[in-house]
């Protein structure tokens, strides 16, 4: 099966929805969990991201386009 590019904000709604089912406990062991290992790759898959991102803006692109870290400027 083909697995679609999940977004950040998608993997945290169905994330959320997950939890949500689960703390309601409503929901049979089997399927319980199914959608905790489903929530554990949703929770990697947003730390990825988020290390993508923080990678990201870490870096200032410089007039000639040299990738320099970024450093906030003190006292703002």
């Amino acid at each position: 099966m083909a697995t679609k590019k999940v977004s950040y904000e998608e993997a945290m709604k169905e994330l959320e929805g997950i939890v949500q089912a689960l703390e309601e406990g409503n929901v049979s062991l089997e399927d319980s969990l199914e959608m905790y290992q489903r929530g554990i790759e949703l929770t990697k898959l947003c730390q990825e991201k988020l290390a993508a991102a923080e990678d990201k803006l870490a870096k200032v692109v410089t007039e000639s386009d040299e990738e320099v870290p970024f450093q906030a400027e003190e006292g703002k």
